[in-house]
């Protein structure tokens, strides 16, 4: 039925955008408002531990694909990789990939979601760069046309920027070239691996919430479970804390907040995957880089309203510009025709973020293949 299947894209189109924006505005949120307070005493602590915060994110993701492939799917992982397989190929691309997340997550504790959106369009310059110095591929005229556009509007965005960060803004700029870097390691790393999107994050996101876990003691060490089982107690009851916590003179309030915004936050990371996975089983790869732009623009406008954070003319003008040069690259741009791919490379599982479609603080999964839903329907509008 035509309606029916109408309304269901409308649906997972519009719970795709929801999802989307929802992650980056809501992990602000936790570094803004996830705050330990001690009642009758002005002092706060803030939960600013973006690294945790990303751990947690693929606890939940690992969560949903095991749920996907055991409970859901109508057949079993495609593939089962032993432990030295897992640490030759799939441990160094979740090194990137853990990494292009965290630094996402990092560079919130400093910018807001807005002028991240704004970087993370760079995408395209980045992915064009490495693909010409690493793989020495060659790009048709147009591509070289739109990137002056591109970082002409992001220079205009970045200089405009009431509330610039250095830190921030390199945190989010190293995140765009990593997950560039991630979809060519996924290629030369996984060649000749016939797997899904649901089985890689499955494989990767143990790897990941690992080495992140690592980082996470070494820079942040135990301040976020400290603050955790602090605000948990203090919500229990009377003050006193759990058997073997020390003691705290004053009663805090934040806790159940903080803990509910951090399985939120898992949740949305989650079901954000699944959307990932549906949109693209729903939708043309040409719908789909419209829509991130479409996304993109959503996402300054939802972030400006929710934080109240400023936003100038020429900022509008310049992300105007920047989407405009993204759209010029993703519909005239590309490889060079006498730039043909090997017989061995077209089966590569890579995909090029051509732009900030999926980016941002979501979870990045290179390919759109062997999904299948409870429903029992198998894609629309992409081929397996």
């Amino acid at each position: 039925d035509d309606r029916r299947g109408l309304a269901e894209t409308a649906t997972v189109v519009v719970s795709w955008f929801t999802l989307n924006i929802a992650m980056a505005s809501s992990t602000k949120w936790i570094f803004l408002y996830g705050k330990i307070c001690e009642e009758g005493v002005a002092q706060c602590e803030t939960f600013k531990f973006p690294l945790t915060v990303t751990v947690i994110h693929m606890l939940f993701s690992w969560l949903m694909c095991w749920i996907q492939l055991t409970y859901l799917s109508s057949r079993p992982k495609t593939v089962t990789l032993s432990i030295e397989h897992q640490l030759r190929k799939i441990a160094p691309l979740s090194v990137c990939f853990s990494l292009s997340v965290a630094m996402g997550n990092m560079s919130l504790k400093y910018i807001y979601p807005s002028f991240n959106q704004m970087l993370g369009a760079m995408s395209p310059l980045i992915t064009v760069l490495l693909a010409v110095v690493m793989q020495r591929k060659r790009y048709n005229w147009m591509t070289w046309v739109s990137m002056p556009i591109i970082c002409g509007g992001l220079a205009l965005c970045t200089a405009e920027e009431v509330n610039f960060n250095v830190l921030g803004a390199m945190y989010a700029a190293g995140a765009t070239v990593l997950r560039a870097l991630k979809s060519i390691m996924q290629g030369r790393l996984l060649q000749g691996d016939k797997m899904d999107s649901v089985t890689l994050l499955f494989y990767m996101a143990p790897w990941a919430g690992l080495f992140l876990q690592v980082l996470a003691l070494m820079s942040e060490g135990l301040e976020p479970q400290r603050l955790i089982l602090r605000g948990l107690a203090g919500d229990a009851g009377s003050g006193r804390p759990a058997q073997g916590v020390e003691h705290w003179p004053h009663r805090v309030t934040g806790g159940t907040f903080l803990m509910g915004s951090l399985i939120a936050s898992g949740l949305n990371a989650c079901l954000l995957n699944v959307a990932n996975f549906m949109v693209t089983a729903y939708t043309s790869p040409v719908t789909l880089q419209v829509l991130g732009n479409v996304k993109s623009c959503l996402s300054i406008a939802v972030s400006v309203a929710i934080f109240r954070n400023p936003l100038s003319v020429a900022q509008g003008f310049g992300v105007c510009t920047c989407l405009f040069g993204v759209w010029l690259y993703n519909q005239k741009g590309g490889p060079a025709k006498f730039d043909r791919r090997s017989k061995d490379d077209e089966d590569l599982p890579c995909e090029v973020p051509q732009s900030p479609a999926k980016e941002g603080m979501q979870l990045q999964l290179p390919e759109k293949r062997g999904l299948e839903f409870a429903s029992g329907k198998g894609h629309r509008g992409s081929s397996p």
